[in-house]
């Protein structure tokens, strides 16, 4: 039988991750009600003025794109948290190391002679 390893265990960005988790998982909840309560709306909008309003539209669009990048970090498909804390990983893990590319330089003598 396999021993469980306590460093495994004990580990901290498990732990953290487990905290963002159960965080992203909470939110994930609350915005289905949001995202059915402004499809309600847009409906009624619709109903009443025959055109869809854009300020809902963009409001829905962005707890969309929330959800399911929530939904990604929670399936471990990515470990990229969603926002607020997209883009804040470290520089070192979420930036690919530069390339130095060498080049070659030519001196160019510039005459100080006049031509006459």
């Amino acid at each position: 039988m396999n021993e469980i390893n306590k460093d495994e265990l004990l580990d901290f960005k498990k732990w953290q991750r487990f905290f963002f988790m159960a965080v992203y998982g909470l939110a994930i909840y609350f915005i289905v009600y949001a995202l059915l309560f402004f499809a309600f709306a847009q409906f009624l909008f619709y109903l009443f003025t025959s055109s869809t309003n854009t300020q809902l539209q963009s409001a829905n669009n962005w707890l969309h794109g929330f959800f399911n990048d929530s939904l990604n970090f929670l399936s471990f498909n990515t470990n990229a948290k969603p926002w607020p804390f997209a883009g804040m990983e470290s520089e070192s893990e979420s930036s690919p190391l530069e390339e130095v590319i060498d080049t070659e330089t030519e001196e160019v003598e510039l005459s100080s002679e006049k031509s006459e």
